[in-house]
């Protein structure tokens, strides 16, 4: 299974829920990131794009912060 990217939709890395709405957008570096809540679970995640292209996700893991999903 492929799941596509669009820099205005994201795919929640705990219960692979479309989320449209992100909370909040930053530069960081090189970066553009956005983060989001999953509306499903709950789940805070941030995703990392470069040039336009995802590079990585970052989700919130209580007592952890931010994990690699």
């Amino acid at each position: 299974m492929v799941l596509l990217r669009n820099i205005n939709m994201a795919v929640c890395p705990n219960c692979k829920t479309n989320v449209t709405k992100q909370s909040k957008s930053w530069k960081y570096g090189q970066f553009t990131v956005n983060a989001y809540v999953c509306p499903k679970c709950n789940t805070q995640f941030r995703e990392y794009y470069k040039d336009g292209k995802h590079s990585f996700t970052l989700k919130y893991e209580k007592g952890k912060g931010f994990v690699k999903a």
